[in-house]
């Protein structure tokens, strides 16, 4: 579970930015289903955040800084090993400063993996790692390893594992890293893993997640029959595969339960290729308005887009669920109805049982409100006169600003909580769209 997440002098972040899943202890509402109470804490967290903000005013920056220092943790050291010793990283530094052109990048975060908080982080340049951290908590904060450029300060009584390697790490790798290709079942490799839990999706591009659900729905009933009941709502009956299609007799399926026809399906389902493609079937009426048959659709071709969005992104949703992970997604709410974006959120707030986190950025100000989000869930982000993304919580404004009864889409777009952008009126503007071509113009 993520409880904080810190960055510094990345993208358009200049300045130490943190995004919170620490539920205020000062706000009451939608206590039961929108907070996780882990174990051994005293704080509860957040299941879920949604960031508002401009078009280019960092929302992605803050999700690609995020991903960034997933991918740093799970690669620095796989790249060593390819031959790419030498390799920079891929560092993005914020660009309008001369002063932090020439510093390190911040990256920390702190989270809960089974029963202990940890705190991990690093600063980098572009050849070299000029910091890392890690620490964890049990009755109090203790430091398991701290590392200045080469220099190792290794706690010999709780990180034995560390011991002996410090000689052994290049410059340009994270000993975290490092050491978790060495021993199994080890600290280093409980945080890899972690890590590799932590889930990104593209809500605008399908790529990766699209082929990791179409996998999931041909290996997997149990996900198949999940998926099946959820899309039943958009009046999509079973969905197959094309050779499912081909020995399918629909007239010999009329009269039997869905039950039978979704097992048909799923015996064609589960030898799925590449080259085959998806089929939905859809309910076809009389005049009478009376069922008479059901018929294919070629998902590719013939569904919406919001529809295709919604099953591929069901296999990410369903794994986070289940499994307890966390899901960060950018532009959800694209494709989508007001209404399935709000049902993809309430997964996470009501049929969450396992500690699943979501975070993702959006546009649609239907969804913010009070009956579905806390104060504390809602975070803004907007470029200051200098080009620097602030970010910010709902939760950090006075009662003033933010009561009981506020309207909190209202007041975002009055400019009340600030991020949204302001077209004043401008005669020139109109003039310069109106006026009259010069001769000879085009």
């Amino acid at each position: 579970m993520l409880i904080e997440f810190n960055v510094e002098n990345f993208l358009s972040f200049k300045d130490l930015t943190t995004l919170s899943m620490v539920a205020a202890k000062s706000f009451k509402e939608h206590e039961l289903s929108n907070l996780i109470q882990p174990e051994k804490v005293d704080f509860r967290l957040l299941k879920s955040t949604i960031i508002y903000g401009n078009n280019a005013s960092g929302k992605s920056n803050l999700l690609e800084a995020m991903g960034f220092m997933k991918s740093m943790v799970l690669n620095s050291f796989k790249e060593a090993l390819n031959g790419n010793k030498d390799k920079k990283f891929p560092l993005k530094k914020f660009a309008l400063n001369s002063k932090s052109e020439k510093e390190s990048s911040f990256f920390e975060i702190l989270f809960i993996q089974n029963g202990t908080r940890y705190r991990y982080g690093f600063e980098l340049d572009y050849d070299s790692v000029v910091a890392e951290w890690l620490f964890h908590t049990t009755s109090k904060e203790v430091y398991l390893f701290r590392r200045d450029g080469q220099k190792f300060e290794i706690n010999k009584s709780a990180f034995k594992e560390g011991l002996g390697k410090e000689e052994d790490v290049k410059e340009n790798v994270l000993f975290l890293s490092f050491l978790s290709f060495y021993e199994k079942s080890n600290i280093s490799n409980r945080i890899i893993a972690w890590f590799d839990d932590f889930n990104f999706v593209n809500g605008v591009h399908d790529g990766g997640h699209k082929r990791y659900t179409l996998e999931k729905l041909s290996s997997d009933k149990q996900f198949f029959n999940w998926a099946l009941h959820f899309l039943k709502f958009l009046e999509i009956s079973n969905i197959s595969n094309d050779r499912a299609l081909k020995e399918l007799e629909l007239k010999k399926n009329q009269g039997k339960d869905d039950g039978e026809l979704v097992n048909k399906i799923l015996s064609n389902f589960h030898t799925l290729t590449s080259s085959e493609k998806l089929v939905t079937y859809h309910r076809k009426f009389d005049e009478h308005n009376v069922l008479v048959d059901t018929v294919p659709f070629n998902f590719d071709l013939q569904e919406s887009e919001g529809t295709k969005k919604l099953l591929y992104l069901l296999g990410p949703c369903y794994d986070t669920l289940r499994n307890g992970r966390i899901l960060v997604v950018d532009e959800l709410d694209s494709r989508f109805h007001p209404h399935l974006t709000l049902r993809l959120l309430n997964l996470f707030h009501f049929f969450n049982l396992n500690g699943a986190q979501l975070i993702c950025a959006v546009h649609d100000i239907s969804l913010l409100n009070k009956d579905t989000f806390r104060r504390d869930q809602i975070w803004f982000v907007e470029k200051n006169q200098f080009g620097a993304t602030q970010l910010y919580s709902l939760g950090d404004f006075k009662t003033d600003k933010v009561r009981n009864k506020t309207a909190f889409d209202k007041n975002y777009m009055e400019g009340k909580y600030g991020a949204v952008p302001y077209f004043e009126k401008d005669e020139q503007l109109k003039k310069m769209l109106y006026e009259k071509r010069e001769a000879g113009e085009v």
